[in-house]
């Protein structure tokens, strides 16, 4: 069976990421980049000065940093409002490793960056997107028998009780079981001796 990390590790930031980016100049206005949000139908702008990403402006920032400070979006510059530095990643990173970095950093975009060129964007969105293909394909995989066992005997993948992803798995009775669901059912196998 294939894990769903090593599927994971297959993808690269280029396979999932936006492009092209939608980009705002530092002198645009809120107002300006509230717009183009809306007519892209996007979360996020990058903020670049001179076609270098410099910031990102999300949702959340126009309603806390313009919106809540009951400010005029006409007056307000991207400059004043992104969140800098934007943190960015390669088209040839794997997936994983991009999720790894947002959450560390705990922040839900990464601009693409390749030989100093604004490339595309990824962000946790992109990624949740993909996960129940990812998920799909594990399960389709166990139920072809194709199963990868650890040294100790035991089996990778998802518990046919419970659902959960277990690296303990053991086969009970023709189904793969957890060992919470393997105690739950020896339990229950002890009450009805």
């Amino acid at each position: 069976m294939v894990k769903p990390a090593s599927l994971a590790e297959e993808l690269r930031v280029k396979d999932i990421m936006s492009s092209p980016v939608i980009d705002a100049d530092v002198e645009e206005t809120a107002e300006e980049v509230a717009n183009k949000m809306v007519r892209y139908g996007i979360g996020s702008v990058v903020v670049t000065e001179k076609g270098f990403p410099v910031g990102i402006i999300t949702k959340r920032d126009l309603v806390y940093k313009v919106v809540a400070k009951n400010l005029k979006p006409n007056e307000v510059k991207a400059k004043d409002i992104m969140s800098s530095p934007i943190h960015v990643a390669n088209p040839d990173d794997l997936i994983d490793n991009a999720l790894r970095e947002m959450n560390k950093l705990k922040i839900d975009h990464l601009a693409v960056v390749h030989k100093d060129k604004l490339v595309g964007i990824i962000s946790t969105t992109d990624i949740l997107q993909v996960t129940p293909e990812i998920l799909e394909i594990v399960r389709e995989k166990m139920r072809m028998g194709n199963v990868k066992t650890s040294g100790e005997g035991y089996t990778e993948g998802f518990c046919d009780a419970c659902g959960e992803w277990s690296d303990m798995l053991l086969r009970v009775n023709d189904q793969y079981l957890c060992e919470d669901c393997r105690m739950e059912l020896e339990t229950r196998g002890g009450e009805e001796s």
